[in-house]
C-alpha cells in the first residue's frame, strides 16, 4: 500500500479507533480472595480445661458441646447454697404461726394493762405476759427476715449455676475448628480463647474495583464467581459491602497500571451449599456495570 492510499486509509481509521475509544463496556472482571468468618470461642469463666470435644479440622454443628472446663469446689458450694436456700424456705412456713402468736401476746397484755392498775393482775404475772409479747414479736421479726433469705440464697443458688453453666462452650454455628490454643488440664483464663471455630457454611469474597468504575457498581448488585478448579461453573453471588475509604491496589494486581490505581474493597456474598469455597481459594468475579 502506496503513501497515497495509506493518507486515504488513516482518517477512517482515526474515526474507528475514537469510536472504539468511547465505547463504555458493561462489565469488569476482577480479582479476588474466598474469605470466612472465623469466631475465636471462649469461657466466660475462669478454670481447669476438663475435656475438649473438637480437635482441628472436626465439623461442628450449632449447639453441639465444644469444650468443658471445670472448678474445684464449685459443686460443694452449691450443694451448700442450696441446703441454706431450702432452710429458709421451711422457715417461711412458721410467719403464719409466728404471726399469730405474736398477735395474741400483744392482746393478752393489752387485756392485762388496765386489770393491773387495778390490781386485779398480779405484778409478776403482768411481767410473765409482757415477757411473753416481747419474745412473739421478736420471733416473728426474725421469721420475716427469713423470706430476705430465702430470696439471697435462691439468687446464690442461680448465680453459681450460672458459673458452672459459663464453664461450658457451645458452638454458636455450623462450621470447622480451624486452631486449639489450650490442652487438657491446662488452666484457661476467663476470656481466654480454646478453639477458634471457621463458619464455612457462609465464605465470602473480598475483591478491589477501580475509582474509574465504581460509579457503575452499587450494593446488592448480582455478580458470577468463577473457581479455576470448576472452569465451566459460574456461581451467583452479590455485593453486600462497598468500602467508602479509598486505597492503593494490593500488592497482588497483576500489572503495573492496575497497581498505580486508587481501588475500593467489596465484599461479595456467594451460597456455597457444597462447600467448594476455601479459605484463601483466588476467585475471578465478573461485575455488571450499570448504565
Amino acid at each position: 500500500m502506496n503513501r497515497t492510499q495509506w493518507s486515504r486509509l488513516l482518517p477512517a481509521l482515526s474515526v474507528a479507533l475514537a469510536a472504539a475509544c468511547d465505547r463504555r463496556t458493561d462489565a469488569v472482571t476482577i480479582s479476588g480472595t474466598v474469605e470466612i468468618r472465623e469466631i475465636r470461642m471462649a469461657a466466660l469463666a475462669s478454670g481447669r480445661l476438663d475435656r475438649l470435644l473438637k480437635d482441628e479440622g472436626d465439623s461442628v454443628r450449632r449447639g453441639d458441646t465444644i469444650a468443658v472446663l471445670v472448678q474445684p469446689g464449685l459443686d460443694a458450694q452449691i450443694e451448700e447454697r442450696q441446703a441454706r436456700s431450702q432452710a429458709a424456705v421451711e422457715r417461711l412456713s412458721e410467719v403464719d404461726a409466728a404471726r399469730a402468736d405474736s398477735e395474741r401476746a400483744a392482746g393478752d397484755l393489752a387485756r392485762a394493762t388496765p386489770l393491773r392498775a387495778n390490781g386485779i393482775v398480779a405484778a409478776q404475772q403482768y411481767d410473765n405476759l409482757r415477757s411473753a409479747a416481747t419474745a412473739a414479736s421478736a420471733r416473728l421479726q426474725s421469721v420475716r427476715a427469713a423470706v430476705g433469705e430465702a430470696s439471697a440464697a435462691r439468687a446464690a443458688v442461680q448465680a453459681t449455676r450460672a458459673i458452672r453453666d459459663q464453664l461450658t462452650v457451645i458452638a454458636p454455628d455450623d462450621g470447622v475448628i480451624l486452631t486449639r490454643y489450650a490442652e487438657r488440664g491446662e488452666a484457661v483464663a476467663s476470656g481466654a480463647p480454646i478453639v477458634s471455630l471457621g463458619v464455612v457454611g457462609r465464605p465470602w469474597i473480598r475483591a478491589y474495583i477501580g475509582e474509574r468504575v465504581l460509579p457503575r457498581v452499587m450494593v446488592g448488585q448480582a455478580v458470577r464467581v468463577r473457581i479455576d478448579g470448576y472452569p465451566d461453573n459460574a456461581f451467583a453471588g452479590r455485593i453486600s459491602d462497598i468500602s467508602p475509604r479509598a486505597e492503593f491496589t494490593p500488592r497482588a494486581a497483576l500489572t503495573e497500571r492496575e497497581r498505580a490505581d486508587l481501588v475500593y474493597a467489596i465484599k461479595i456474598s456467594v451460597n456455597d451449599g457444597g462447600r467448594r469455597f476455601k479459605a484463601g481459594l483466588p476467585v475471578t468475579v465478573a461485575v455488571p456495570l450499570q448504565p
